[in-house]
Formats: structure tokens, sequence, C-alpha cells
């Protein structure tokens, strides 16, 4: 009678390089986790320093040391936001004036109402020292939550300095950088994607410089309608148009939105007139001012476009928004170089056929 045949073992052996693959893939997983946040930022300043590059590689053709060009460029945009600034409080900070002023007038409309006086009746005082024990109870928590409101203003504050230290030297040092990355790779390599680089670049600053010029456009157009109109704040509506501009697709959309029911308020005829110029200018800006800014530089079509707002806001939000359009431009250049040498292959194969 033969022994039944024993279960062949099998030998499994893992190499060491593979668990060191391993092990610093699951590093980097944990990295990632741990500081999200100092990750994205880090990445927000690099694709500022990216739209900029261009605008500072211009002065450095002139002669400019870079280190001083990308400090003018820096100082020049911060003077245009302190502009944009100044302009949007200055409205609001007189009309915060003239509320002060009417204060005593509103006092006395609301003090010689009935409702007031039955108020302050001697059957209500109670309900007065009620209300005020429990403003009394209710300070610490409201002088908490001022707290907190203010310590998160500091660090945001805080955040935006860091930022723009990070893309201040990311720019002076982008060359150096990528030299020395593409130092470590092979001379085919760095002959394949250094234009590459390049070219990314290029569509980053085209996108972020074309947003920019093009929202610029949409708060003048909604500005002086706004003047033409009547309607109030028509400066601060303007910023708020070009703010929202800067996302793509639909940002455009919200501010005309806004500006018809600012318009509603003075006149159903401003607000259908408003309508009427928002509907127009957006299919100029469309059909006309985009491919006149952009020049072709970022072919994304509109659902692209879309659906990379979309996410990106989900992630950073509002920000996350206005980068979409120049990250997805990057992410279009890499995989068409990436799939270059398989489109050129299916070419000659079918050549061949």
């Amino acid at each position: 009678m033969s022994e039944p045949s024993r279960p062949q073992q099998v030998d499994l052996r893992v190499p060491w390089s593979t668990l060191a693959k391993l092990a610093v893939f699951g590093a980097a997983v944990v990295l990632v986790v741990v500081a999200l946040d100092v990750l994205l930022s880090i990445f927000v300043a690099v694709v500022l320093a990216l739209g900029l590059d261009p605008v500072v590689a211009a002065l450095v053709r002139r002669g400019w040391k870079r280190g001083r060009a990308a400090l003018a460029v820096f100082a020049a945009l911060f003077l245009g936001v302190a502009v944009i600034v100044l302009v949007t409080v200055g409205p609001l900070w007189d009309q915060v004036k003239e509320f002060v002023a009417e204060i005593p007038a509103y006092w006395q409309q609301i003090s010689s109402s009935d409702a007031f006086q039955t108020f302050i009746s001697s059957s209500s005082q109670e309900k007065v020292k009620t209300t005020l024990e429990d403003l009394a109870k209710g300070l610490p928590d409201a002088a908490s939550a001022l707290l907190g409101a203010a310590g998160g203003v500091f660090g945001s504050l805080l955040s935006l300095v860091t930022l723009t230290f990070l893309a201040l030297f990311m720019l002076i040092e982008r060359p150096t950088i990528t030299e020395w990355l593409f130092g470590l790779a092979p001379p085919a390599v760095r002959a394949r994607w250094h234009p590459v680089v390049e070219e990314s670049i290029s569509a980053v600053s085209a996108s972020l410089i074309g947003n920019v010029a093009i929202s610029l456009v949409a708060a003048t157009v909604a500005g002086v309608s706004a003047w033409i109109f009547g309607l109030p704040f028509p400066i601060v509506l303007a910023v708020i148009t070009g703010f929202l501009d800067l996302i793509p697709q639909v940002g455009a959309t919200i501010a005309a939105v806004i500006l018809v029911l600012v318009a509603l308020t003075v006149s159903t005829p401003a607000a259908i007139a408003m309508a009427i110029i928002q509907i127009i200018y957006q299919q100029v800006e469309n059909y006309i001012v985009y491919p006149v800014v952009y020049r072709r530089a970022v072919e994304l079509s509109p659902f692209t476009t879309i659906v990379a707002v979309l996410i990106a806001g989900s992630i950073l939000g509002v920000l996350g928004a206005i980068l979409a359009v120049p990250v997805a431009a990057i992410v279009k250049i890499v995989l068409r170089e990436g799939s270059r040498p398989r489109r050129e292959r299916m070419a000659a194969h079918g050549a061949a056929g």
C-alpha cells in the first residue's frame, strides 16, 4: 500500500529591496496624512511661484538679478492687493459712519413706538431683568468665541505670511532646483522632460495671469454698470465680481446673480438691464476675451475645467478652485508627453499596416 503524498511546501521569499520599497511607501503615506496641511501649503506656494516665473524670467533677461526681480514682482503684487483693499474698505467705512450718525434718530424712532413703551412698562421689568441676566451669563462664552475667532484670524495671517515666503524663495531658487533635479536624471530623460517642465510653467503662468486679467475686465464692467444704474456700493460690487470671476466657469455666474439681486433693490428695470448686460458680457468673455488672453496656452475643455474646479474646490476651497485650471493644464501636458511614445508606435504600426 503506497504512502499518501505529502503536500508540497512553498518557500516564499521576499527580497529585502521589496521590503525596503514597501517601508518607504508606507512612510510616505504616513507623512502625507500627518503633514497634509503643510504639504498643501507647499503645493500652493509652488503653483504661485510657477505662475510668476515667466515674469521674473523676463526681468532677468533684461539684466536684473533673479532675487531682485522676484522681490520686485512680489512688491508689485502686494501693492495691487493693498490698493484693492483700500478701495474696498473706504466705501464700507463711509457707510458704517453714516449708520453710526443715524443711531440717535433710530433710537428716537424705536423709543417712541408703542411696542417699546409696552416692553419697558412695569409689568415687563422682570423680563428685562431676566434678559440682562441671560446676557451676563453668556458673556464668558461670547468672550471665548471672540478669542477663538481672533486666534483663527492670527493663524490665517501667519499662514499667509508663511505661504508668501515659501512662494518667494521658490521663485528665486526655481532654476537651481530644476537643474539639480534634472542633474540626477539620465541625459535622455533630461532631454525629453526639460521642455515639458518649461511648457508647464508657461501654461501655469498663462492661466493665472490671464485669469487675473479677465477678472479685472469683469470687475470693470460690473462696477461701471452698477454706477450707471445707481446701485449701492458700486466699487464693492466690482471687487466682489472680480474675485468671484477668478473661479473659472461658475464664478462669473454667481457674480451675475449677486448683481441682479442688488439691482432689484433699486428697481425692476435696473435688474432686467443688469441681467442683460451680464448675459452679453459672459458671452463676450467666453468667446472673445478668453481666446485673446490665453492665446491657446491652456487648452482645456469646459467639462475638464468644471471637473477640475469641483475636485480642487472640495480640497482647498476657493483657493483650490482658482488653482484648478493651472494644475489641470500641468496634468494634461505631462500625460500628453507620457503617452507620446505609445501614440507614435501606434501611428507607425497603422502606417505599416
